[in-house]
């Protein structure tokens, strides 16, 4: 018996067996076992999605026509109308989000009383936890208190975990196996715990959770992906349940995870961003998705036979980066829910649904570089065969995350060779003697304020309608150490995420150029410590963003920049000492621990306080 038999160290239940095809991408497809229809769609859904789509076409339109306006004079040349599109195109996507986040705000879902539990209707529901070479202490303790909360409901639901280790490193197991089968009682109720570690981790998650549902899947009804670093209360969990026993028809139902575990000024300004501004955007997305939501991986429950019928997931074709495994496989996922007659259901309000953060940049632009080879892999799929239009457009929307960053470099790029007019730009020399000279845009100093007022409103209004729900919700704010806090946390991540901004699209440009030539991000642990990367690896990391603000810098002292890119070339131009500065601890610092406070981490829910005492205990005890 080799030493990665998974028989040699896992105390599983018996095995029962839950057939999970590979689904044909070629044809349509519907779900035999799907006996109850969603309902259709309400009349108020459509209107929300067109009240979506048009004030963003309209705003869109308007900033075109704008900049049309200006360049008309003289007749219209290449580069007028090649800025005309890529503004119109980056414009679209933001004005999207701002009119998302406007009907999140006047127009949200409020939470509807949890549906009334009925012990005829109990599911029996497992958690899976897939690991990957995790800290196995950390997932433990997370894994611990939710199992202490749970046995301290009054759930009806039969519920149980299962640590689903694809682990390569033979001392990390060696720690997941101490933790997870040293002590018997763990596989005792009323939440037993079970192990399980992979002799060959193929296809990756996607393979590690078919492999559960292949050799286990036949006795659950439903169950809750969990990532290593993801934690909920028992009332969530339950109210899950709830919520998919009293809907036959619902595939999957998905929440909202807020951020926590901040130790970096990084990971502050993303907890912050994400748990302030992410109510009104995710309260929009579920009303103009309706039963067409969308999966992202993790804190959300499934119907066990559902998905096994519907989400096989296959091979694509091809080599490189855009073929093989599906990388970003819960938007593809939640796409055939829908096709085989599922709906897929967003629950915003529903809250103790958490995860944690990349603690830096370096950690944070890792990830990216996985999801952003997954999310272009989907504009192969877009087309697939029975597809919902909304399915395709948030596969769709996902790729354009990231492609969005490239138009905004190309635009940088524009607006830096266009200088201050014709007669100066980098081109200037060669004006006289270059019959191909090309003919740059002439705008002055009011309508370039007029387009980056226009633009940063855009980006500023969805941050301003999230303050809003969270002032309307917590009028005192006493959770987030009060108003003049709040208020000063809000400017500081304004400020702080503007500075981010262009080391991140220059980070995303690299994701996008990585993916098209073929380079894999490959499949490697997240980073979830704080922690410093060495000098020599930060400027190794961010030599192309530095070199490209000094070249702004430079140009811009020459004459040939226009002054209004400044602020983009010292952000780029000080990537390092930025990502050096971004990565401090801020938990030694009680000033700045302060700012930028949520509820989360100013005011701790118990289930909270549990995962950390337990984090705690075990670490005493390694």
């Amino acid at each position: 018996m080799s030493a990665h038999d998974p028989k040699l160290y896992a105390p599983m239940p018996a095995a029962t067996p839950l057939p999970m095809p590979i689904q044909d991408l070629s044809r349509t497809f519907k779900d035999p076992g799907c006996k109850s229809t969603p309902p259709p769609p309400l009349p108020q859904t459509s209107l929300y999605r067109w009240a979506t789509l048009l004030p963003a076409l309209a705003t869109t339109l308007a900033l075109v026509a704008i900049l049309g306006d200006w360049f008309r004079q003289g007749g219209f040349v290449a580069t007028e109308l090649a800025m005309m599109v890529l503004v119109g195109f980056s414009a679209f996507w933001i004005a999207l989000s701002v009119a998302s986040s406007t009907i999140g705000l006047f127009f949200g879902r409020i939470s509807a009383p949890a549906p009334q539990a009925d012990p005829d209707h109990s599911l029996d529901i497992a958690l899976l936890v897939p690991v990957y070479n995790e800290d196995a202490g950390a997932v433990f303790s997370r894994v611990q208190a939710m199992r202490d909360d749970l046995a301290a409901s009054s759930s009806h639901h039969r519920l149980a975990v299962f640590l689903l280790s694809d682990t390569r490193d033979e001392t990390i197991a060696g720690q997941e196996q101490g933790l997870f089968c040293g002590d018997p009682l763990l596989v005792q109720q009323p939440v037993p715990l079970y192990y399980r570690r992979r002799a060959f981790n193929t296809e990756r998650k996607t393979g590690n959770i078919r492999d559960w549902i292949e050799n286990w899947g036949g006795s659950w009804d439903a169950f809750v992906t969990l990532d290593a670093d993801s934690l909920m209360s028992a009332g969530t969990i339950v109210q899950l349940g709830d919520e998919l026993a009293a809907d036959p028809s619902a595939g999957l139902i998905q929440t909202v995870p807020r951020l926590i575990g901040a130790g970096t000024l990084f990971s502050k300004v993303q907890q912050f961003a994400n748990n302030v501004y992410g109510g009104a955007l995710a309260r929009g997305l579920d009303r103009w998705s309706g039963h067409d939501g969308n999966y992202w991986g993790h804190n959300a429950i499934v119907r066990t036979r559902a998905f096994a019928a519907c989400a096989g997931l296959p091979t694509l074709s091809g080599k490189g980066a855009l073929g093989g495994t599906i990388k970003s496989h819960d938007f593809v996922e939640a796409a055939l829910l829908r096709r085989g007659g599922w709906s897929v259901r967003l629950m915003p309000n529903l809250a103790e649904s958490y995860e944690e953060t990349p603690q830096t940049i370096i950690d944070y632009v890792l990830r990216d570089r996985r999801w952003c080879q997954g999310n272009l892999q989907h504009l192969r799929l877009l087309l697939t065969p029975g597809f919902t239009m909304a399915s395709r457009f948030h596969m769709l929307q996902g790729a354009m995350a990231y492609i969005a960053s490239v138009v905004w470099f190309v635009l940088l790029i524009l607006w830096a060779l266009m200088g201050r007019g014709a007669q100066d730009n980098v081109f200037r020399y060669f004006a006289d003697s270059n019959p191909l000279f090309p003919q740059w845009p002439e705008m002055d100093a009011v309508n370039r304020a007029v387009v980056l007022g226009f633009m940063l409103s855009l980006l500023l209004i969805p941050k301003l309608f999230g303050i809003a729900l969270t002032v309307a919700q917590n009028p005192a704010l006493s959770k987030m150490g009060g108003r003049k806090n709040f208020a000063l946390s809000a400017l500081c991540e304004i400020l702080l995420s503007f500075t981010l901004a262009p080391i991140l699209m220059v980070q995303h440009v690299l994701a996008v150029m990585r993916t098209l030539l073929g380079l894999d991000a490959g499949w490697t642990p997240q980073n979830r410590s704080t922690g410093q990367y060495a000098p020599f690896l930060l400027i190794r990391f961010h030599w192309l963003e530095t070199c490209v603000g000094w070249v702004l810098i430079v140009g811009t002292s020459l004459g040939l920049v226009s002054p209004w890119l400044l602020p983009i070339a010292a952000s780029l131009a000080f990537a390092v000492p930025i990502s050096w500065l971004f990565s401090l601890s801020i938990k030694q610092r009680s000033n700045l621990n302060r700012v930028m406070d949520t509820e989360e981490s100013a005011a701790p829910p118990q289930i909270i306080k549990s995962a950390n005492q337990a984090m705690m205990m075990t670490t005493q005890s390694a």
